[in-house]
């Protein structure tokens, strides 16, 4: 499937999704998030199993559960395009967010991201406990260099890093933290996760790294992007792909095409964001790529950006409806 065709499927998708959850779903970015997750795993959306999936979630989640709410769509989709029995593995994950729950990880969305990044990225059921731990370990660490930063909206992160199952990544991490900050990246939030997708690449030093992030950080003012700190995930992700390998000429088409559409010409910042997504998962397609160890690298980063999505519109739509009740 070329980018063009992903564009195409992915309105395609939202348009199902908007048709048949408009009453449901109210913020158009979770919708834009549930599409762009079937067209960058090239999975079929069939409607009805995707409901089933998510009615599924819903039943099997206690009361006061917030996967009664939207986010059961954007896990019933995270399952889908994974597993092709994802029902029966909903008693897995909900153990699994249990499984959390007891190694002292706050109750709520990011939790349930967390266990469904768990489910679907662990090979050995057996080892959950285990893993759990290490992200304990690794949030604990997180938390210790940046009391600030961190929060639970860095448990699916957490969850990633410890999947690498890689000994010193907090203090790699930091070294990376340093270097970008002294070459003007900014402190903040947006630069700890940036620096923690780079330290996933075990192939290139530090210093390649920093320096190929930097070039993608002016590419993208010398191609009219913003240089937000919102883009800093982004920027390390292309920055892991091979120099000749990052069009910006390319990513720009794509984003001004999902400008252009209709329904997400108000999106500008989640356009972004899936323009480089879409880029790099049909990157992730070629044979020049796939044989090589940053693959999996890319494809283990590519699930972080998509859980920070949906993470970072959790913690929106959960702020949005504490201000509408006070």
């Amino acid at each position: 499937m070329n980018i063009e065709q992903h564009v195409s499927n992915y309105i395609n998708i939202y348009d199902q999704l908007q048709e048949k959850l408009k009453w449901n779903v109210t913020d158009k970015r979770i919708l834009m998030t549930i599409a762009s997750l079937y067209v960058m795993k090239s999975k079929a959306f069939h409607h009805e199993r995707f409901i089933h999936i998510s009615d599924e979630l819903k039943k099997q989640s206690s009361v006061f559960s917030s996967m009664r709410s939207y986010l059961r769509y954007t896990t019933a989709a995270t399952l889908d395009v994974h597993f092709e029995n994802a029902v029966e593995l909903i008693p897995t994950f909900f153990s699994l967010y249990e499984g959390f729950i007891q190694a002292k990880f706050q109750r709520g969305n990011f939790t349930y991201i967390s266990a469904s990044v768990l489910l679907t990225k662990q090979s050995n059921p057996s080892h959950s406990k285990e893993i759990i731990s290490k992200v304990k370990a690794i949030y604990n660490g997180m938390r210790r260099e940046h009391f600030l930063l961190t929060s639970a909206s860095d448990y699916p992160l957490a969850t990633l890093l410890a999947l690498e199952n890689r000994d010193g990544i907090i203090q790699y991490t930091e070294n990376f933290y340093r270097e970008l900050n002294n070459n003007g990246f900014r402190k903040g939030n947006d630069l700890q996760f940036l620096s923690h997708i780079l330290s996933l690449n075990k192939d290139e030093s530090v210093e390649t790294l920093v320096n190929r992030t930097t070039r993608i950080y002016d590419a993208f003012k010398e191609s009219g992007l913003k240089q937000k700190t919102a883009y800093y995930p982004l920027m390390g992700m292309l920055a892991l792909l091979p120099c000749e390998e990052v069009n910006m000429n390319i990513i720009i088409q794509i984003y001004e095409q999902l400008n252009n559409a209709k329904s997400f010409k108000w999106q500008k910042d989640m356009n972004v964001m899936l323009a480089v997504c879409f880029y790099v998962s049909e990157k992730l397609a070629h044979e020049s790529l796939i044989e090589t160890s940053i693959y999996t690298t890319i494809e283990t980063i590519l699930q972080a950006q998509q859980a920070v999505m949906i993470a970072t519109i959790a913690a929106a739509t959960a702020a949005s409806t504490s201000n509408s009740n006070s």
